[in-house]
């Protein structure tokens, strides 16, 4: 397990010019040490995992215009319409 010792923390406390009370030391010592022990063991699953790699594959479906039966019952739900066209706000200068 990565550890961290007081002399560690308190060098770079000194060097971030962090200043730590007594009763804070112990603490980060622990939490420092456990985020050490965690990014090895990630370092390890990264080095021994063979995981497929990843390939630009297009998983969209073709582009193909489809009659809509339901075009009229859709437009008559819109706050504002125009021939066969939804109103929208103008976004764009």
């Amino acid at each position: 397990m990565a550890t961290f010792n007081r002399e560690e923390l308190l060098k770079l406390a000194q060097l971030s010019s962090l200043h730590l009370e007594e009763n804070e030391i112990d603490t980060y010592v622990e939490r420092l040490s456990a985020i050490l022990a965690y990014v090895k063991q990630l370092q390890e699953v990264t080095k021994t995992s063979e995981a497929e790699q990843v390939r630009n594959v297009n998983v969209f479906r073709e582009d193909v215009a489809i009659a809509c039966d339901r075009a009229e019952e859709m437009l008559a739900q819109a706050p504002e319409r125009e021939d066969h066209y939804f109103v929208v706000p103008k976004i764009l200068d």
